[in-house]
């Protein structure tokens, strides 16, 4: 349960957010409880007649009691209840693997989203007290499905005698399949626009799929979301947030310091390996193999390395960030003016953050995704096995049918950028 301090602390980071892009944030109402008991009680007399009378209000009082819950476990007015089940599901998973494998699981987090500004996950003490947040990019969820579904679009494969389907990440095999089906590329594209320069993943245009994709979708977007919570438990795990070291302050480390930049990426870094212990392990309580549990950690960074350049080449017009001068150049991260605003008159010492990217300037502060992915395909090396062979070839295969994707996006991202489309400004470079 949260403390009425980390409420109100959430509450006014995302008023502060929501307040610096323009927008006035839009919290719970008395209307969002009425429709859900509205649909509490359709799905309650649709079972009329199939259970006696006191098994129909026992159900409706149950339904009613974890609504209730539901609610006590969203952090902020905000927020989305439903969105924050399915984190709070997430969790559930990452726990459980995290006690299989002997790990000393802390309490749970406080788990919420906030509009970041980076396609992340991120972490914080709340002020003033021990309480971990842990906060997902408001569309984290909803974006890290799409891709899975924009990506299943493009992979061949083909049914197995017994029912079953074999997808194939064989990079030669998805160019055939582009060049019989071209359209499927876009679909990746679109969905990237969408979210920069709308901050809506969902305002893509959407698309039926057939079942069978959808599965081999669903099952790469939950490896990838798991992940994304490991490595935040992995931060809390190691203690990172809990060091007094100018680094971890919010706002960023000192940069006259090397020596705090080296230990601000080795935190990422350990981090990882322990985010990949947790997801892989859930995966494979899940029914899934090594490779499938790697994959969804390793497509993590190819999308935020596709997005991180997509970002510069619709801002600035090429893929390497701000030029050095302009406005662009000297924009502090949404995050970091809000924390500033947020951090008005108060003592410093007790905001800590770790984010999966960054949580001021990310790109100074944290390594790059592609480095992230590189240490983490050699952290699985170490273990010179057939499965963990298999498990770094498939994520390499699925890095080159991402830049098959990024192939046919970025003309189209230089010809919108020509045309004087930007992303929103809240997108970090």
């Amino acid at each position: 349960m949260a403390s009425q301090q980390a409420r109100q602390f959430l509450d006014r980071m995302h008023e502060i957010v929501w307040q610096d892009m323009g927008l006035t944030p839009t919290p719970r109402s008395a209307e969002d409880g009425a429709e859900a008991a509205t649909l509490i009680n359709d799905l309650v007399d649709m079972r009329t007649g199939l259970v006696g009378p006191e098994a129909l209000e026992a159900l409706r009082a149950k339904l009613f009691r974890n609504e209730e819950l539901l609610a006590d476990m969203t952090v902020s007015k905000y927020e989305n209840a439903r969105t924050n089940q399915s984190l709070h599901k997430l969790a559930d998973s990452v726990e459980r693997a995290g006690r299989a494998l002997g790990f000393p699981m802390p309490e749970r987090p406080l788990l919420g989203t906030l509009p970041t500004g980076r396609v992340n996950v991120m972490t914080l003490l709340v002020p003033a007290t021990r309480e971990h947040l842990v906060l997902f990019e408001s569309e984290f969820l909803g974006f890290a499905y799409l891709s899975a579904k924009a990506v299943a679009e493009v992979l061949p494969y083909r049914r197995s005698p017994e029912g079953g389907a074999a997808f194939s990440l064989e990079p030669g095999k998805v160019r055939e399949r582009l060049e019989k089906h071209p359209q499927s590329a876009h679909r990746f594209g679109q969905l990237a626009r969408a979210y920069l320069e709308t901050g809506v993943p969902y305002n893509a245009p959407q698309y039926t799929q057939d079942p069978v994709r959808n599965t081999w979708a669903a099952m790469l977007c939950e490896s990838v979301e798991l992940f994304a919570l490991g490595h935040e438990y992995g931060h809390i795990l190691k203690g990172h947030l809990g060091q007094q070291r100018p680094a971890a302050r919010l706002g960023g480390p000192n940069l006259d310091e090397p020596e705090e930049l080296a230990w601000s990426r080795q935190e990422e870094f350990q981090a990882d390996a322990q985010g990949l212990s947790l997801s892989v392990a859930a995966m494979r309580a899940r029914g899934y193999d090594l490779p499938i549990g790697f994959l969804g950690a390793d497509f993590y960074f190819t999308m935020m390395h596709v997005m991180e350049r997509a970002i510069s080449v619709l801002r600035h017009g090429h893929e390497n960030g701000p030029d050095g001068d302009g406005d662009d150049a000297q924009r502090p991260s949404l995050l970091r003016r809000m924390v500033g605003r947020q951090s008005q008159n108060k003592p410093q010492d007790h905001k800590k953050s770790r984010a999966g990217d960054g949580t001021g300037d990310g790109a100074v502060t944290h390594p790059p995704s592609v480095l992230r992915r590189l240490m983490l395909r050699a952290v699985l090396a170490r273990d010179n096995t057939p499965q963990i062979a298999a498990a770094i070839e498939l994520g390499q295969n699925m890095e080159q049918v991402m830049e098959m994707l990024w192939f046919d996006l970025r003309p189209r991202l230089l010809d919108a950028h020509r045309a004087g489309v930007r992303p929103l400004e809240r997108w970090q470079d």
